[in-house]
Formats: structure tokens, C-alpha cells, sequence
């Protein structure tokens, strides 16, 4: 990237690659390595016993000792500390952060492409070889298109995604008249339509409970984006970004929200001033909710109910009119319907800092990291959803009962769109946009063509102007 591209980046995100690209870490040699986490500390515990064995292995391969410092930043400071670290010259050389920030490091030139090391080329050869043995979508979210060229900057250290969660008490009280409407009170909804018919029966708007509590946040509307196959940004073959929006899969999604909260069965959970659905699920005036594992223990230790489904697909009608493809065509004699269900995918992945003085030491830590013998650790010792797939392969799931509802998610799971700046994407142009269309003061196909001119002048047309700038 030409220096106005740079130029904009620090002003705007502070990238520390603008730094850290003209700088070095600490001279603390090549047997060393310093790695900056954002673990809980019921994760820490695992984190640093792991890193011990680590040190071990290393010595037993090499006859050499290696020096791990492990740091903690907390999960909202790492992008902040690790600007102010580059600053003063202390960058670490592994940095395990919030995976949608990996683009905006990319694009600041902070990071290390993974595909020119010795260990990466040697241990899977190339980028689609890596990838099978991943989480594809965890994966994903490490790929940045930079100037027309996919490079793999990130592998997944943690993953999580979002799922249904229904309270099976309130289920049970309606039994009848569910069974009435011809509605099993033993699952949930498959379809969007059918979540609404469930609702008409759990809602009783007077007592304040209503059938599904849904957020207004681009990131928990995702999984509705994913599985309508919407667009958010194309890249060219120089990599000039265009905003992708305004499309009819686009339509249909916000069609399909509008819907959603004009249904009478949803409890404006959307509107800034609501119960937020995670607060309104345990005080049970929410009868289904999207949200993550995060919150398993805290919705346990309420007392509640509660079970786990795939998020509701698109009606068949939706489908066969966009022609929408399943998100697991393996599994759609199983699934039916929803082999169309889809969500998103959040949690860490490790990075490598272009200031790195033992970038191949990094490399193997970060490998040794997502190993399927370490992942099986960290999966039955925190209830963790392995990153390696091969982890998978009869893992004990009994301490964590409801682990396998969110890898069967996690295989119908997308990245978030390859987008710099996501966190201006969200706050500053999509929330206000979707309240907006929400409370009825515009309609879908302005909110459409409001969001593409607004991503395309306040993120991408920067992106571009360096390109051009440079002579591509």
C-alpha cells in the first residue's frame, strides 16, 4: 500500500503496521518468543500449562531451550496496546486477537502472510490444504485480498459462532395449543416462517413475553445475511473494493428482518432502549433468542430450561425464488430445510507481527497451538469447539453437553465479509440504517442503496484511491 493508503489506516484505525513495518521487537534473540493473549483466566490456566509443554516439546525436537513470555491484554485492548506497543518498540511476536480485526492489520501492513514461511509451506503446502483441516469459515476469517492477491495471514486459535437458543419450559406451557397448530413442542422452528408461527402461540404482549427477542447489530443479523447469500463487498483483480449490498438476496434479508419485527411475535428486543434478548431470555420474556456459548453458563446458572437449535432457515418459497444453495449439501437428506440454515463465526486468531524477529518460532508455536492433540486438550478441559477438524473425530462432548449443537452450526457458518474498518461498518452506517427500516422510516430498497453509497465513500473509496494512486 502507497503511504496515503497508510496515512488513512493510522488515522483512522491506528494500524500498527504503519509502525511495526519500520520497526523491530525487542532484541530478546531467537530463542525467544513473547505472545499476547486475551484468555479468560479459566483459560489462562490451560493457555500457560500448554505453553509449558510447549518449551518442553521444543527442546526435546531442537536441543535448544525457547523463552515463552505469555502477556495478557484484555479482548478490547488488544488492538489499542498493540498500536501503543509499536509505538514505543515492543511489539510482541505472536498476537492471538479478535479475528475481524485481522483484516484491518493486513491492510496496516502489520502481519506476516503465513504462505511465505518455511513451516507453513513445508507442513501443508498451500493455502487450500490448510484449509481442509480447519474450520473452514474460522479459516477464512485469516484470508485478506491486499492489491488483487489472497494471502493467509491469521490461523483460527478459537472459535464460536451463534445459534438458536429456546426456552423449553415456556415450549411445554403451550403444549396444547402448539400441538393445535399443528407445532411440535419439542423442538424448535425450522423456518423463519414456522419461528413466527411458534411465536403467535408463545406471546402474550399484555405480560410483556414474547415468542423471539432479536438484536439489531450487524453482527447478530449475519447469520440471516449468510444463509440469503448477501454480498457485501467484491474485490477486483487489483483489489479495488465495490460495495455489494444492493442486491435482491440483499432485499430479501431485510425483507425478512422487517418481517420479523413487524410480526407482533418479536419484543423489539432491536429498539436501543429494549431488553437486550440476552437479558430478556433469562427473565423469560423472550422465548427464543440468536446468541453464542458464551452465554450457556450464564442462562444455567439462572435456572433456565433451554436448548440449542440450528438457526431457522429461509421458507422454501424463499429459497427456490433466489435459489439459494444449502450451506451443507451433505446434510440435506438429514437436515431438510435446515441444510439452508446458516450463522456467522467470531472468537481469536493467532497472528504472526511483521516485526517478528523469529517469525518460523511463531509460526510452530501458532501450529502447535491448533494441533489436533492440544485442541482435544483445550476442548475437554474448557468446553472449547476445536479449531482442527480432525479434533473432532470422536471427541468427548459429555462434560459439555451442548458443544455438538454448535459445531453442527459451525459447518453452515460464514466469515465476516472482508471489510477494513468493520467497527465504523457497524456502528456508524449499519445500525443506524437498520433502526431506521425497523421502526418503519424507510423502506428496504433505501436502506439498500443508503448502505452500499456509505461503505463504498467512507471505507472502500479510500482503498481504491491508494490503488489508483499507486498506478493499478
Amino acid at each position: 500500500m502507497n503511504r496515503m493508503l497508510r496515512l488513512w489506516l493510522l488515522t483512522c484505525i491506528g494500524a500498527v503496521g504503519l509502525l511495526t513495518s519500520c520497526s523491530n521487537s525487542p532484541a530478546i534473540g531467537d530463542d525467544s518468543l513473547e505472545v499476547w493473549h486475551a484468555f479468560t483466566p479459566e483459560e489462562t490456566i490451560v493457555f500457560q500449562e500448554i505453553v509449558n509443554d510447549y518449551r518442553k516439546a521444543y527442546l526435546e525436537e531442537t536441543g535448544e531451550s525457547l523463552n515463552v513470555t505469555v502477556k495478557y491484554v484484555s479482548y478490547g485492548d488488544m488492538f489499542t496496546k498493540l498500536r501503543t506497543a509499536a509505538l514505543g518498540n515492543m511489539t510482541p511476536d505472536v498476537a492471538f486477537v479478535d479475528a475481524i480485526k485481522v483484516t484491518d492489520l493486513a491492510f496496516g501492513q502489520a502481519l506476516t502472510n503465513l504462505t511465505t514461511l518455511n513451516g507453513f509451506r513445508e507442513k501443508y503446502g498451500d493455502i487450500s490444504s490448510a484449509r481442509a483441516e480447519f474450520v473452514s469459515a474460522s479459516f477464512d476469517a485469516g484470508l485478506v485480498n491486499r492489491l488483487g492477491e489472497v494471502n493467509l495471514y491469521a490461523l483460527p486459535v478459537q472459535t464460536t459462532t451463534v445459534s438458536l437458543f429456546w426456552n423449553r419450559e415456556m415450549f411445554r406451557l403451550h403444549a396444547d395449543s402448539l400441538r393445535n397448530a399443528g407445532l411440535d413442542p419439542n423442538r424448535a422452528p425450522r423456518d423463519w416462517d414456522e419461528l413466527i408461527a411458534y411465536g403467535r402461540i408463545l406471546t402474550n404482549a399484555e405480560q410483556g413475553v414474547y415468542g423471539f427477542g432479536m438484536s439489531g447489530s450487524l453482527w447478530f443479523n449475519f447469520p440471516i445475511y449468510n444463509m440469503y447469500d448477501v454480498q457485501f463487498v467484491e474485490y477486483d483483480e487489483v483489489g479495488r473494493a465495490h460495495a455489494r449490498f444492493d442486491s435482491p438476496n440483499g432485499k430479501a434479508a431485510l425483507e425478512r428482518l422487517l418481517t420479523l419485527a413487524d410480526s407482533g411475535v418479536e419484543g423489539g428486543a432491536w429498539r436501543r432502549s429494549a431488553l437486550s434478548p440476552d437479558a430478556g431470555f433469562i427473565n423469560r420474556r423472550y422465548a427464543m433468542i440468536l446468541t453464542g456459548p458464551w452465554q450457556v453458563e450464564a442462562f444455567s446458572n439462572a435456572g433456565l430450561d433451554f436448548d440449542i437449535s440450528l438457526i431457522p432457515a429461509p421458507p422454501q418459497s424463499e429459497i427456490d425464488r433466489l435459489g439459494l444453495q444449502p450451506k451443507s449439501p451433505k446434510d440435506v437428506e438429514r437436515l431438510g430445510i435446515q441444510a439452508w440454515s446458516s450463522s456467522n463465526v467470531g472468537g481469536q486468531s493467532g497472528v504472526i507481527m511483521r516485526s517478528s524477529e523469529n517469525k518460523e518460532a511463531a509460526f510452530a508455536f501458532i501450529d502447535y497451538f491448533t494441533s489436533e492433540s492440544v485442541q482435544r486438550r483445550w476442548a475437554s478441559s474448557l468446553g472449547q469447539i476445536p479449531v482442527r477438524r480432525s479434533a473432532w473425530v470422536d471427541l468427548d462432548t459429555s462434560k459439555f453437553p451442548f458443544m455438538t449443537k454448535f459445531m453442527d452450526q459451525l459447518k453452515m457458518s460464514l466469515r465476516i465479509p472482508q471489510i477494513p474498518l468493520y467497527g465504523i461498518l457497524e456502528s456508524n452506517i449499519y445500525n443506524p440504517e437498520i433502526d431506521l427500516l425497523l421502526q418503519g422510516r424507510q423502506p428496504p430498497d433505501s436502506m439498500l442503496q443508503k448502505m452500499d453509497a456509505q461503505t463504498q465513500s467512507v471505507i472502500f473509496d479510500k482503498i481504491n484511491e491508494a490503488i489508483s494512486a499507486d498506478g493499478d
